[in-house]
C-alpha cells in the first residue's frame, strides 16, 4: 500500500482549495451536490433497470428459436459419434 506522505497532503489541500472555491463561486453547496449525486446514482440504477428488462425479453424472444435449433445440432452430433464407435 503506498505511503501517504506530507506532499500528498499538501497536494489534497490545495486541490480542496481549488475545489471548494470553484463550487462557491458556481454557489453550490454540499448539501446540493450530494442530493443531485444521490438523484444521478437513483437514475442510473432505474435505468439499468429497464435496459435488464428491455434485454431479457429479447433474449427470450431469440431463445424460442435458437435453443430449439441448438437441441436439435446437439442431438444430432451425438447420433453420429454414437454411430461412428
Amino acid at each position: 500500500m503506498p505511503r501517504i506522505t506530507f506532499g500528498t497532503v499538501i497536494k489534497l489541500l490545495l486541490a480542496s482549495l481549488v475545489v471548494g472555491m470553484a463550487l462557491a463561486w458556481l454557489e453550490l453547496s454540499p448539501r446540493e451536490l450530494l442530493s443531485w449525486a444521490q438523484q444521478q446514482l437513483a437514475e442510473i440504477v432505474g435505468n439499468a433497470s429497464d435496459y435488464v428488462q428491455w434485454a431479457v425479453s429479447y433474449v427470450l424472444l431469440g431463445a424460442v428459436i435458437v435453443v430449439p435449433i441448438w437441441l436439435l445440432s446437439y442431438f444430432w452430433r451425438a447420433a453420429r459419434s454414437k454411430g461412428k464407435e
